[in-house]
């Protein structure tokens, strides 16, 4: 028979187990690049995504004829992973990189963006090896909202009602 003792201890160890990072259980399909097609040509469509990327984040590097372009590396607030202190909900420190591409299916022109997002960890807490410094960028999951809302200022810099139907931003 088991003691009033050990019933007790058993029923406490689960509650000693630190709890895991929210980005640890972000759904996988939230990790994909998100695109859109617009019935508009190649030409513009490049045009009015350089617009939009160089108003919206720096630009690091940009080729036409491999239709890609890439932002440098921003310092932003999560949208998703927070610090929990003293019952409130502080977004944690994130940096990303955005990579745009730019290419012709079908007839129409495909934007595709996919967002390379990183958030700053200390190596007790997140248990990393210690490579030199105590903290660490650590690649998480991006939440999808900053590469949507990026591909709805596309849509309406080509003129197309983001309210409506024809704007269909889907997974790949």
């Amino acid at each position: 028979m088991r003691s009033p003792l050990a019933v007790l201890l058993l029923a406490l160890l689960p509650a000693c187990a630190p709890p895991p990072f929210p980005e640890d259980h972000l759904p996988a399909y939230e990790e994909r690049p998100v695109e859109v097609s617009f019935d508009a040509s190649f030409d513009r469509v490049w045009e009015e995504t350089l617009t939009v990327m160089g108003d919206t984040w720096p630009i690091d590097r940009m080729d036409k004829g491999a239709g890609r372009v890439t932002s440098e590396w921003v310092i932003a607030q999560s949208d998703y992973i927070y610090n929990q202190f003293g019952g409130t909900r502080i977004p944690e420190k994130v940096r990303y990189r955005m990579s745009v591409i730019v290419d012709q299916s079908r007839g129409r022109s495909r934007v595709t963006v996919r967002n390379r997002e990183q958030v700053e960890k200390d190596i007790i807490s997140a248990n990393l090896t210690f490579t030199g410094s105590i903290y660490q960028w650590i690649d998480v999951p991006s939440s999808s909202r900053k590469e949507r809302a990026f591909l709805e200022d596309v849509a309406r810099a080509l003129g197309k009602d983001t309210r409506r139907a024809d704007l269909d931003l889907r997974y790949r």
